[in-house]
């Protein structure tokens, strides 16, 4: 049997082309529920401080190293989170009116 072959365009590039340093970002991740064995969605947000692509097994992946921000808006942990997991909420150096 043969495989077909990966495009050689990195995983997630599009996403990440339209990405920028600074921006205010949100992504989704399983926390642990507050049942036994009891899982759920928590929403994260932090912003960009690096966009990247990482080799991760055979092809290259776009990530982007986000700082979340914690309940205290503080920044908290660096993260590094797939760039196609990121939604913007509000890009870098634009004005809010």
């Amino acid at each position: 049997m043969k495989k077909t072959l990966l495009s050689e365009e990195p995983f997630g590039i599009s996403a990440m082309n339209r990405l920028k340093v600074g921006d205010l970002v949100q992504w989704s991740e399983l926390a642990k529920g507050k049942g036994y064995q009891s899982y759920e969605n928590a929403s994260k947000v932090g912003i960009i401080s690096e966009l990247f692509l990482e080799k991760r097994g055979n092809r290259e992946v776009a990530v982007a190293k986000v700082h979340e921000i914690d309940n205290k808006s503080q920044l908290g942990t660096e993260r590094n989170v797939l760039a196609i997991n990121l939604s913007i909420l509000s890009r870098a150096g634009e004005e809010n009116e």
